[in-house]
């Protein structure tokens, strides 16, 4: 089962401004936060209880965390997909993406994916970033980076 969590406009301008790039594990210690804006691949992070993210906790791959950022997805898209249409679209980008970065099929994984999508507001502020994040498939906290673990 996927998720999908559409993002706020809180923090659009702050994805222009920050433009940094990190290695396979995220350089920020447990507790900092991030914007959704501003994802990276390699980013480890711990999912939100909103449906609406502005803002994600990182950690560091080794600690205890929810899920990791393994694909971002470019959209080209004239105007804002559909509600369904994002979905399809974010479902076809992650898991095309999947067994590149963690060394599995999706569906011989043990890993699930969920994904940040942009809303009607992001999207007109210039959001077209689709984020695939791998999280452990029986909720249970990931200890290490999925990249090239056949998990």
């Amino acid at each position: 089962m996927s998720h999908a969590f559409p993002r706020t406009l809180t923090l659009a301008v702050l994805a222009a401004a920050l433009g940094v790039s990190l290695p396979a594990c995220s350089l920020y210690p447990f507790g900092n936060s991030t914007s959704a804006f501003n994802m990276r691949v390699g980013q480890c992070v711990q999912l939100p209880d909103d449906s609406q993210v502005s803002r994600l906790e990182t950690s560091e791959c080794t600690d205890p965390h929810d899920g990791e950022v393994f694909h971002i997805a470019k959209l080209t898209d004239a105007t804002l997909p559909s509600e369904d249409e994002m979905k399809e679209k974010a479902k076809d980008n992650c898991t095309g993406a999947f067994e590149p970065y963690v060394g599995k099929s999706y569906e011989e994984s043990d890993l699930e994916v969920t994904w940040l999508y942009p809303t009607t507001q992001t999207w007109a502020t210039g959001d077209r970033e689709i984020i695939c994040i791998a999280t452990s498939m029986n909720e249970d906290r990931l200890m290490d980076s999925v990249k090239d673990s056949g998990m």
